[in-house]
């Protein structure tokens, strides 16, 4: 289900659903990335995810955020979109689009995760994760030997492109 953190009515709701969620034993997970051109490695993260929680929560940054940390020319799909078809994945209970770097802390202060997933790319600076202060747990779940992120694809994608004109 797609919400809007800016919205008190559906942040309001989302809190009661964990709230009654927890008391039946249940456990909530919390992740976030840009997942512009989603692909294999994008979907295997999240189930490895929800593999170790019952709900699992997705932000997806937003186009200003992925152009911060990617730069001009990306996202190739807008947020709107790649939001949308997060949630569609059936490891996903709930999806947001992430405005700001700190919406993903507030996420976190409003949902109180047992566990907040990471990549290997925060191994070693788990210190740095907003939100981390809220969570029971932080957990770093490894990337795939044969890992792809979209920056490489797209580098590939280009290689071939340059090779045949």
């Amino acid at each position: 289900m797609l919400f809007d953190l800016n919205d008190p009515t559906a942040t309001e709701v989302i809190q009661t659903y964990l709230e009654c969620s927890r008391e039946n034993g249940r456990t909530v997970g919390l992740t976030s990335g840009a997942f512009d051109l989603i692909h294999y490695h994008h979907v295997l993260y999240f189930i490895r995810c929800r593999r170790e929680c019952d709900i699992l929560i997705v932000g997806v940054d937003s186009d200003e955020l992925v152009r911060k940390r990617k730069g001009e020319g990306r996202p190739i799909i807008y947020d709107s979109r790649r939001v949308t078809m997060v949630d569609a994945l059936k490891p996903v209970t709930f999806a947001f689009i992430m405005n700001s770097f700190d919406d993903f802390g507030l996420v976190a202060k409003i949902t109180a995760p047992d566990f907040i997933f990471k990549s290997d790319a925060y191994k070693g600076h788990e210190h740095e994760i907003a939100g981390k202060e809220h969570a029971k747990e932080v957990r770093i779940v490894r990337d795939v030997v044969d890992h792809a992120s979209t920056t490489q694809i797209l580098e590939e994608a280009a290689k071939i492109v340059a090779k045949k004109t």
